[in-house]
């Protein structure tokens, strides 16, 4: 392999990159209108499974055929109910049977995993006054055949109209809406300032409603939207009757328009107040749509000011009329993370000049109707478009991501990077740093310390981790960034106890010392382990920081895969460790120098500066305020000290102790003595470098608490949030940088995968069971066979990842791969700090280790932080009391352990 053909390798990469798209928020589209001329307000609506096939229905609704209500027309109720086939080019079809009675307002869901909907409460008019009246009744709606199938329900525990209906994980909620002031129809409506929950995993013949607590001091409200979100209830805006006659800025007609906003967690049964909404909105469809990562879109609505307006354009009809605009088509978008609201778009409005003749001609942003989720799309059917104008119109829309183009000149900057590190490969290849075994594998023991610190320091950071981090401070808080003081005992641990032993054998792959120390079987059992997780790692390294990439610029997957994978092979097989060492350092320069450079230019874009970073950040607990000393959880997302702590400094001791990549590092220097500065050097970047990317975390999170506009609602994943920033904030060419040095955290990972992989086939398979006695280029060439086959198929993986759905699956392959880590340190401990353990034991305790970790993770809800240290204490453990229940070891590994 020459330069030229690196140099037509790394151009011919850049090229793949394609042209980026950009579109709004939502893609809108017309379905086929509702078969009632005059459209209906307050439908039933949802999505039924009929022989396979999801069907939408739309029942009931109410609207004003005999004349609008300035000219004295009657509000009818009707009781039809219309289907939609998938993808909706047969029409519609209204059903031969229809609903019990004539109602509307209700509140509806849909239960895919029963492939069914409720229609919940609503109200119609009393038979005996001629008035309205809230209902109580619930139904469940299935289709069979095409024919329609109910099945009546126990009732609300209070008549509801005009409320809001969700799902929840398994659990229906209601809240909120207009009930019954009293027996008598004629008395009117009081807004309902209650909730209820039915779990429909329970047996449908056990279904009943339990009453939620309702948010302290916060009005009862009807026309409010509903949202869900990470299995909590939302609850946003509304209406309510005028608490007096007394003029307010968000009162009219009689009506007090609200603003202020809710979430309700089942987890801790506690509500909490939101930021309010821009301005008071009423009768949005509701419920919002959860779009993107963390973001719930409310799709219009009726403010107070938006009311007056039309009253003054129109006096004599109280602001009604057939010329009236229709409703404001704002969308409004709300994000959980910083907790701000954000104008994001508008709904697809196209009045025509014949509007007020007609309606149903042009398209508009309706209200007091619902929102469902239908054959891949968001789905508003019919709806109110002006005061006592209903539209048989049906919007259909999918939300659109907004990516950014990367540029000419941010991928020149990238391909400088790229070609200096395979010109660093090409020029160890020249010095003959891969010649021979001991130089591929231990680059003739004359690598810098500082160099093999940057390595180990790059290698331990992944660009998972470079993202990740700053995702979690984002998301979060700064709180396991004391997962970081660990590291300064763990250092101290290394250098003192184990890395005496493995400068004392010289030893080239790290399972050598568990020969020496127990038998080959653990030798073989803790080298294969790492060889399955590395093979696994690389694929989950190249694909999740491309799949980033692509969901906020043009950079395709499989060019990010292929860019960061092949380049890996060629100069990690040109250059060998050496090449991997050097490389890695300069990347970890890279890295670092695009952390800090982003942090800088973060912090310059919030006004204030770091002073105002520092105090948002304080104010909205991201720094150590969730931090608990007081007690012991050991559940997922525990924030506990001392469990933090626990966890973290196992998670560190393990790699730094038992990973081939890491411990190969410590017999390329000259000598102990450098191996320890390595290590030092190490420790403090790692505090240091930790540090930056919290710091960077936050810095963004107070960027966009102070810009949420510029916020994408429809960004995939919070881990992409360090991506979007850079193609939205970063001047082109800066950007390219910053993607340099996510392409170097990823590079530094897969090489010393690569290398440690080879490393490990060779010593502890190829020349120790398969070839003994074979030469020294024997060796070579199947090492770098390795490299090139467990790169090819790690890329290979990774492409597939991305042109399938089978992420999640290879995902828990790696997961349950990954869960023999903790065993791994547990072998070593058990061979460095006893002195009576041995290799029977020792296997035992390992695959008891591993064991108890896969149980724990299938049948718990123990922290996954926490494997490591169980895997470890587990190994440890059972390994020592089965060694000494069978005699212990009797000379065994002397000189081996601390006890000598």
């Amino acid at each position: 392999m020459n330069s030229r053909v690196c140099l037509t390798a790394v151009f011919s990469l850049v090229l793949l990159a394609g042209p980026g798209r950009g579109a709004g928020l939502i893609e809108w589209g017309r379905l086929a209108d509702i078969p009632d001329r005059e459209g209906l307000a307050g439908v039933f609506a949802g999505v039924v499974n009929d022989g396979g096939k999801e069907v939408l229905l739309v029942a009931g609704g109410a609207n004003f055929p005999d004349g609008r209500p300035w000219e004295g027309g009657k509000k009818v109720y009707h009781d039809a109910v219309h289907a939609l086939a998938p993808g909706g080019g047969a029409g519609w079809t209204t059903l031969n049977e229809r609903w019990p009675v004539p109602v509307a307002y209700g509140m509806p869901v849909t239960l895919p995993a029963r492939g069914s909907c409720l229609f919940i409460g609503g109200k119609n008019l009393d038979a005996a006054s001629g008035k309205e009246r809230a209902l109580d009744a619930a139904w469940e709606a299935r289709m069979d055949g095409g024919k329609l199938v109910r099945r009546e329900l126990p009732g609300l525990p209070v008549p509801c109209a005009e409320g809001v209906a969700v799902l929840v994980g398994s659990k229906v909620v209601v809240a909120a809406g207009a009930t019954n002031k009293s027996g008598d129809p004629a008395d009117g409506f009081v807004t309902s300032r209650r909730a209820f929950a039915l779990d429909t995993d329970r047996d449908e013949n056990e279904w009943a409603w339990e009453e939620l607590p309702w948010p302290e001091d916060a009005r009862g409200r009807m026309h409010a939207v509903a949202g869900v979100r990470n299995g909590k209830f939302y609850l946003f805006g509304g209406r309510d009757f005028a608490a007096s006659e007394d003029a307010a800025e968000e009162r009219i007609f009689g009506l007090d328009f609200l603003r202020d906003c809710y979430e309700w967690d089942f987890a801790t049964r506690t509500w909490r107040r939101l930021a309010d909404l821009p301005e008071a909105r009423s009768a949005a469809p509701s419920p919002a749509v959860a779009m993107g990562a963390s973001h719930l879109v409310m799709l219009g609505g009726v403010p107070v000011q938006f009311l007056r307006e039309q009253v003054a354009a129109r006096p004599a009809t109280n602001g009604q009329g057939m010329d009236h605009p229709g409703f404001p088509a704002s969308i409004l978008a709300y994000d959980l993370v910083t907790d701000t609201w954000v104008e994001a778009g508008r709904m697809p409005v196209a009045v025509k000049d014949d509007h007020p003749a007609n309606a149903a001609g042009s398209t508009w942003a309706p209200v007091t109707t619902p929102v469902v989720a239908w054959d891949g799309r968001i789905i508003i059917p019919t709806g109110e478009i002006k005061p006592g104008v209903r539209s048989p119109q049906v919007l259909g829309g999918k939300p659109v991501e907004q990516k950014a183009d990367f540029g000419v000149l941010n991928w020149i900057v990238v391909a400088v990077y790229l070609l200096g590190m395979v010109a660093v490969g090409y020029w160890f290849m020249r010095r003959k740093a891969a010649a021979t075994t001991e130089a591929y594998f231990r680059g003739g023991q004359h690598v810098p310390f500082w160099v093999a610190g940057l390595s180990i320091f790059a290698t331990m950071l992944s660009s998972l981790t470079f993202m990740g981090i700053p995702a979690r401070a984002y998301q979060t808080d700064v709180t396991w960034y004391i997962g970081q003081i660990p590291i300064l005992l763990v250092v101290p641990l290394v250098v003192f106890f184990y890395l005496p032993f493995f400068r004392k054998l010289d030893l080239t792959s790290a399972y050598l010392y568990l020969e020496r120390r127990f038998n080959l079987a653990a030798r073989v059992i803790a080298s294969l382990s790492f060889i399955l997780f590395h093979i696994g790692r690389i694929a989950i390294v190249l694909y999740l920081p491309a799949l980033a990439l692509a969901a906020v610029s043009d950079i395709p997957v499989v060019t990010a895969i292929l860019v960061i994978g092949v380049l890996c092979v060629i100069y990690t097989v040109m250059g060998g460790i050496e090449a991997v060492v050097w490389t890695d350092a300069i990347q970890a320069l890279v890295l670092m120098g695009g952390a800090l450079l982003c942090l800088l230019l973060v912090v310059l874009r919030v006004d204030g500066g770091a002073g105002t970073v520092y105090e948002i950040a304080a104010a909205d607990d991201k720094l150590f305020e969730n931090l608990r000393w007081d007690n012991f959880d050991i559940g997922d997302g525990t924030t506990t000290a001392v469990v933090l702590f626990v966890a973290f400094f196992f998670n560190s001791l393990v790699p730094y102790t038992s990973g081939q990549d890491v411990v190969q590092r410590y017999v390329t220097t000259r000598d102990i003595g450098a191996a320890r500065k390595s290590l030092w050097t190490t420790m403090w970047m790692s505090i240091f470098g930790s540090l930056v990317f919290f710091a960077l975390g936050a810095a963004i999170y107070a960027f966009y608490k102070t810009h949420p506009a510029q916020l994408d609602p429809a960004l995939p994943k919070t881990d992409s949030i360090l991506p979007f920033f850079i193609m939205q904030q970063l001047p082109v060419g800066v950007s390219g940088l910053v993607i340099a040095a996510i392409f170097a955290a990823s590079q530094s990972t897969v090489s010393s995968s690569l290398n440690s992989v080879a490393t490990a086939w060779s010593k502890d398979f190829d020349a120790r069971l398969i070839r003994p006695g074979a030469s020294d280029m024997a060796y070579l060439a199947a090492a770098k066979w390795v490299v090139v086959l467990v790169g090819a198929a790690g890329i290979v993986v990774a492409i597939v990842m991305a042109k399938s759905d089978i992420e999640s699956a290879f995902k828990t392959f790696q997961s349950l791969i990954g869960l023999t880590a903790g065993s791994l340190g547990g072998l070593f401990a058990l061979g460095v700090f006893t002195r009576r353990a041995h290799g029977r034991g020792a296997v035992a305790g390992a695959v008891t280790g591993f064991a108890t970790v896969i149980a724990v993770r299938e049948f718990t809800a123990v922290s996954g932080l926490l494997y490591a240290f169980i895997g470890f204490a587990v190994c440890f453990g059972v390994g020592y009391a089965a060694s000494m229940a069978t005699g212990g070891a009797k000379g065994k590994g002397e000189g081996l352990s601390v006890h000598g």
